[in-house]
């Protein structure tokens, strides 16, 4: 099967064939679910052949309408079933819950089939999207994205031979804003998401995991915002009771014991544990234990340290005077000798290795007296401006197409003499054109031989307009004859 090789790509899984594929899809395995992405870029007749094996249509279904589904696989299972011609009254089914996916351009032609054909059918299966659900808020949510794909008056008058006070057809045109809910229906809206936001919250953690409760936010279109936030609000001290957390939330409060049994008093209430911790009793001391006596607290005593004693300091007049020692002449008077200046290192500019990389000084890699090498600083003289090419005019691409031997370059080329002619005169083709063939790029080049037939054909034709004509001689006079 050409489908099964296109789901196993990319090492997606190892199915022997689409039965155990279709079996893993079913319990929503992760790799099976991954898969179908692939076929959404799967030619028709593959797409086809995924659909009309076995069960798969109804496993399709499925995961086209399971929001908790990735998108892509979501738009695969959908464009499966359009393009095997999914009849009534499935299409209604897949529009009330995968609508939403006909504005994605994945989904190509095969989305406004999906609302052409789903809108209807849906209208006519009445049941839950007739009363206000869920349901008929994901028909309106439906409504909103085919409006988005058809426009809204084709819409509108796809909802008009919904019956009265149909709930679907309402949110919808509330959706699209054609229409005001009643005030009945706004209401229960508004009760309806005030139960469905308690029910979520109040619910463990693994329910919700499990999509045993309703998802929130549900899928309602835009103009429902106001709606949803009002839920909020109104459950925002709900607490979710959950069992793994918190297991004595669940269990029933007993009531507190106030008879005295055998005369002594019911032992008093514990405070309530915290999350994970088992509160008891306190342990009572073994009255065959010794005592441990009590602990008395001494002040502590530090020893006092004597102080060192204080020499006085003799004073200017009780110093005896410093004693000076006789210099010792000699017979010839010193001199200085005079310091030679220290020799400094020759100073090297820059270089370079045979690779163009720079050598690194010697001092470098000394701990002291080393010195940050100068930067490169590019010269101080400035490039010559360069020359600016002449520019381009409006013969030019046109004669270089007829260079590159298509077809359709002498058509092109006469129809913009034809438009420069009307716009400027035809006084001032022959000129312009001529200074377009002045260029050196075009001196010497040669026409092929195919567009100087067609040439040839235009100058002497009379079924062609004077611009045409006009402009097929000047090329020709340039290119064969050797004009300038």
């Amino acid at each position: 099967m050409a489908v099964l090789a296109t789901l196993r790509q990319d090492r997606a899984g190892e199915w022997t064939s689409l039965d155990d594929f279709l079996r893993e899809l079913r319990h929503r395995e992760t790799s099976a679910v991954g898969a179908l992405g692939n076929a959404l870029a799967a030619p028709t007749h593959e797409q086809k052949e995924l659909a009309e094996h076995g069960e798969a249509g109804a496993i399709l279904l499925e995961v086209a309408c399971d929001l908790r589904v990735p998108k892509g696989s979501r738009l695969a299972a959908a464009r499966c079933l359009l393009e095997a011609g999914i009849e009534p009254p499935f299409i209604g089914h897949l529009f009330t819950g995968a609508g939403d996916l006909a504005t994605d351009p994945r989904l190509g032609a095969a989305g406004r089939k999906l609302v052409e054909s789903g809108l209807p059918c849906a209208l006519g299966l009445g049941g839950e999207v007739a009363q206000i659900t869920l349901a008929a808020g994901a028909f309106a949510r439906a409504v909103q994205a085919g409006a988005s794909a058809l426009g809204t008056s084709r819409v509108k008058e796809l909802l008009s031979a919904a019956p009265e006070l149909h709930a679907g057809a309402l949110a919808g045109l509330f959706a699209i804003g054609a229409g005001e809910l009643p005030e009945g229906h706004k209401a229960g809206w508004k009760r309806l998401l005030e139960q469905t936001c308690t029910a979520h919250r109040r619910a463990p953690a693994a329910a919700r995991r499990m999509g045993l409760v309703p998802a929130w936010p549900p899928n309602l279109p835009e103009a429902f915002a106001p709606f949803i936030r009002e839920a909020e609000q109104q459950s925002a001290s709900v607490q979710s009771a959950d069992a793994a957390r918190d297991p004595a939330a669940l269990r029933k409060a007993e009531a507190e014991p106030v008879a005295v049994v055998r005369g002594k008093a019911a032992p008093p209430k514990l405070p309530d544990a915290a999350p994970g911790k088992k509160m008891a009793p306190a342990i009572r001391r073994s009255p065959f234990r010794k005592p441990l006596g009590t602990v008395v607290e001494v002040p502590v005593a530090v020893p006092a340290k004597p102080m060192e004693p204080v020499v006085a300091r003799a004073t200017d007049a009780e110093r005896p005077p410093p004693r000076i020692e006789p210099k010792q002449e000699t017979g010839s008077p010193s001199r200085t000798l005079p310091v030679p200046p220290l020799p400094s290192l020759p100073k090297e500019g820059p270089r370079f290795d045979a690779r163009g990389n720079r050598v690194p000084r010697a001092d470098r890699w000394q701990d002291e007296g080393f010195d940050w090498a100068p930067p490169m600083l590019p010269s101080s003289e400035l490039p010559p401006p360069a020359r600016a090419a002449p520019a381009a005019g409006p013969f030019g691409a046109r004669l270089q197409s007829l260079f590159e031997d298509r077809p359709e370059a002498v058509d092109r080329l006469c129809a913009a003499a034809e438009a420069f002619a009307a716009l400027r005169g035809e006084d001032r083709l022959g000129p312009a054109l001529s200074a377009e063939l002045a260029l050196s790029r075009w001196r010497d080049r040669r026409l092929p031989p195919e567009q100087r037939h067609r040439l040839g054909a235009i100058a002497q034709g009379a079924a062609h307009p004077p611009s045409w004509r006009a402009a097929a001689k000047l090329l020709l006079d340039f290119f064969v004859s050797g004009g300038s």
